[in-house]
């Protein structure tokens, strides 16, 4: 009996733990796809290519694809690469 109960015990605290994984925003992950993109065709990463993905991957900003785009073109990023960039993030 308290074999079972520890079990049942030890999946409980499991399957909290396992919880904030399972849910986490994958905003993060988004935005390192922009920067990986960009990085694969050979643009340097840097604060500023950081700072327009963060902004591509808000997804609480309406325009925030459209301040990605102005952002990477605004530091020399080709205009192809900033669109695939930014739909990355």
């Amino acid at each position: 009996m308290k074999t079972k109960r520890a079990a049942g015990v030890l999946a409980v605290f499991v399957t909290a733990a396992m919880l904030p994984l399972m849910a986490a925003s994958p905003a993060s992950a988004d935005q390192g796809s922009c920067q990986y993109y960009l990085h694969e065709r050979g643009y340097k990463v840097g604060p500023k290519i950081e700072s327009a993905c963060r902004t591509g991957s808000d997804p609480a900003n309406p325009g925030s694809w459209i301040q990605c785009y102005w952002d990477l073109t605004g530091i020399g990023v080709r205009s192809e690469d900033a669109a695939g960039a930014c739909n990355a993030a």
